[in-house]
């Protein structure tokens, strides 16, 4: 994947700007009234944009491994990872009671150690960073074992917490879901998947465009991970399983349908700016979550736009427009403020 056509970078920042794209269409929607899960591009958008990324960081694991031992990976992750787990959710936290009395709500120092435990350890608020610092441990424990019983240890590490009976606590969903996409990352570079020949590249990069577009227009509300939560385990066994199988299927095949288009802007002047993107991907994750899902509802609740959010306006203008401004400010005050600060860099992004 990282060749010479383009990079790791590009692919994140087309995941990132899909994210940011995403989360303006759900909060305009949301202050109107409207059913964001219904909309067409935010369904094509959740088919894959967070399994793009967590399938890139298990990629980058394998490169990792390949300079440092598990051990000193594993301390690196915590402090890339957990660290701004942990600060994000004092920061958010803080920020929660701080909009309470801003609001003109009573606000109780009671409150603090129980909002913690809730947006820490029952419902991680930052759960995409959780999330990946589990699949990371589960990914290190299953290296580990295998030298002793074989490829059978990446099985015998995960299915226990996969057949955890319960969805809702500590992101469970979340990681029974993801660290599919994780551990596919990881062997695909392990085992250094790649396709030389042109014929058979451009055939199947047509083949995964076509079964894309049409698998994500069968997507449906049921199928979001964010409400169905991987709930495979009911009446509907089969069916449900089914589900789970057709949304790996458009996941994966989202990812690839990345990968083409990283390959098309290589080719294009846009190629360095979502690479620079990119870089910031992480940064603009944390950051929007403050811009793009706090402050820009406050603002756009009051005007009560009265969009068609199904017209050509609204995606191909406004959101656009939107998206592009949000990500510069994130970045800004990512390049000016975070990253010029040790500390603020350490707590914050891991020390990136």
């Amino acid at each position: 994947m990282e060749n010479k056509n383009f990079t790791i970078s590009t692919v994140k920042g087309i995941a990132i700007l899909l994210v940011v794209y995403g989360h303006i269409i759900q909060r305009t929607m949301l202050a109107s009234g409207e059913d964001f899960f219904l909309n067409p591009a935010f369904k094509i958008i959740y088919t894959f944009h967070m399994p793009l990324f967590v399938f890139i960081s298990g990629y980058l694991m394998t490169l990792s491994l390949g300079r440092r031992s598990v051990r000193e990976v594993f301390k690196a992750r915590c402090q890339t990872l957990l660290v701004p787990f942990l600060s994000w959710t004092i920061l958010g936290v803080i920020t929660t009671q701080a909009l309470k009395m801003i609001d003109g709500k009573k606000v109780s120092i009671a409150d603090v150690p129980r909002d913690f435990v809730n947006d820490l350890i029952l419902h991680p608020s930052i759960w995409f960073l959780f999330t990946l610092f589990v699949s990371v441990c589960l990914l290190l424990s299953s290296i580990t074992l295998e030298k002793r019983v074989g490829l059978i240890a990446f099985v015998l590490v995960f299915v226990p917490v996969a057949l955890i009976p319960f969805n809702d606590y500590c992101s469970l969903f979340y990681i029974k879901w993801f660290y599919g996409f994780y551990a596919a990352g990881y062997f695909w570079s392990r085992l250094g998947i790649q396709i030389t020949k042109p014929l058979i590249k451009n055939a199947m990069m047509v083949m995964i465009l076509i079964l894309f577009a049409l698998l994500a227009s069968l997507w449906d509300k049921g199928d979001y991970i964010y409400i169905n939560k991987m709930n495979f385990v009911s009446e509907n066994y089969f069916f449900e399983l089914g589900r789970m199988g057709y949304r790996y299927l458009s996941g994966f095949l989202g990812i690839g349908a990345a990968f083409i288009a990283a390959a098309y802007l290589s080719n294009t002047r846009l190629q360095r700016v979502f690479e620079t993107i990119g870089v910031f991907s992480l940064d603009i994750y944390l950051i929007q979550r403050y811009v793009v899902e706090g402050l820009y509802p406050r603002f756009v609740a009051p005007l009560r736009l009265s969009f068609d959010f199904n017209s050509p306006f609204f995606f191909f203008v406004f959101v656009p427009l939107m998206t592009a401004l949000f990500t510069g400010v994130c970045i800004g005050a990512s390049a000016m403020v975070i990253r010029k600060t040790p500390l603020l860099n350490r707590l914050l992004l891991g020390g990136r």
